[in-house]
């Protein structure tokens, strides 16, 4: 008898193992990996594929299968991309999204669908407040972060006048909205731009013509490329200071920009100097790779494959979507951020770096960081009911 209760034991024991290690993750990976914003895209692909290779392409120490969708920063294209990766694909999470306008396009199907979405360079309130589901965690920031703490630190800089310019869609609506929310000053122009102007003559013959103290501009991709070229030219460099958000000051797009690109003051959620040990591996791993310091978007997207892989080490099956949910919520996983915790809207509450663009001791692109700003509070969080 008890031979055979140990046979019996050992089969269940053997099962089990089958069953844990048969688990497969099915991650889709939406980005824009052409049109006007690909390098932001790519860029993101990037963090993706260092975190892929930290962990043997096993998330959470299981198989996984990457899924990959190119929404070409068109919403259009992205709701036909999330039908295909939910019909045929079949995907547990949706990683991803580099823009507010791709995400607010296939959210409603993902959550129908009962998927998991991790967006990781998409922050828009809609899904922070009243629109906020179980199923959505703003893993990258909240779009209102840069505008409000920009607007705090123009204010201490004692800018007065102030000239806004930037891309005309949700996230830049969002920032130009939350920096006038806390900025004191005058906004003496705005000039919103589309995705595919990259000749902003007109709009800098404005910014001349009325003499503001600093100009704030929001671009990226190939406009983020354009815009500082264009800027230095015009010889409004050496006569109002620019400044702008993450997405603008990186050493992806100083390439492009040469010198123009130095001198720019930013704000981020990340620091290629943040000195924790998960940060100092990834900045690593990333320089032997490619080359060059890491970027927001690279970085954001590598942070959030390191929440969901210790989501899913506490032994959570991809397929249980309630317990998935609960995981990635409570669990304590090594940010490169640093503290980082989720507020109850599922919207990740973090620290903020004021940086500036210049060249190292070795003539090397850096990020030189001024001072770190508390996360200001977010107001979309009382409008949450999360069920």
């Amino acid at each position: 008898m008890r031979s055979s209760l140990m046979i019996t034991a050992a089969i269940v024991t053997a099962m089990a193992a089958s069953t844990a290690s048969a688990q497969t993750l099915k991650l889709g990976f939406m980005a824009p990996l052409s049109g006007p914003s690909a390098t932001a895209g790519q860029e993101m692909k990037r963090g993706l594929d260092i975190a892929l290779e930290k962990f043997n392409n096993r998330i959470g120490g299981l198989e996984t299968k990457v899924v990959i969708a190119d929404d070409k920063g068109q919403p259009d294209n992205a709701a036909q991309e999330i039908t295909r990766l939910i019909d045929r694909e079949h995907i547990d999470v949706l990683s991803g999204l580099g823009l507010t306008n791709v995400m607010l396009a296939v959210t409603a199907p993902a959550v129908k669908a009962n998927v998991i979405v991790l967006a990781s360079h998409a922050g828009t309130g809609n899904y922070a407040g009243k629109g906020c589901n179980p199923n959505i965690f703003l893993t990258g920031f909240l779009n209102d972060i840069f505008g409000i703490t920009m607007g705090d630190w123009l204010n201490k800089r004692g800018i007065k006048r102030l000239y806004i310019m930037g891309l005309d869609f949700q996230a830049g609506w969002d920032i130009y909205d939350s920096l006038q929310s806390t900025y004191k000053g005058q906004v003496v122009g705005k000039a919103l731009t589309p995705f595919t102007q990259v000749d902003f003559a007109p709009e800098l013959a404005q910014v001349r013509a009325v003499k503001p103290d600093a100009l704030f501009a929001f671009y990226f991709g190939a406009s983020g490329v354009a815009f500082p070229k264009q800027y230095a030219q015009s010889g409004l460099k050496d006569q109002v200071p620019l400044y702008s958000v993450m997405a603008m000051s990186n050493s992806m797009l100083i390439r492009g920009q040469g010198d123009a690109g130095y001198g720019v003051i930013s704000n981020s959620v990340w620091n290629a100097q943040i000195g924790n040990p998960s940060n100092k591996d990834f900045v690593t791993r990333f320089r032997a790779k490619y080359g060059r310091e890491p970027t927001s978007y690279s970085s954001m997207m590598f942070d959030s494959m390191l929440l969901l892989d210790a989501a899913l080490r506490t032994g959570v099956d991809p397929a249980n979507r309630a317990a998935l949910r609960n995981a990635i919520k409570t669990v304590k996983f090594p940010s490169i951020r640093g503290d980082v915790h989720f507020a109850p809207n599922q919207v990740l509450q973090q620290g903020m770096v004021i940086q500036e663009s210049m060249k190292d001791a070795n003539g090397q692109f850096m990020l030189k960081p001024l001072g770190t700003v508390t996360a200001p509070i977010d107001k979309y969080a009382k409008d949450c009911n999360m069920k």
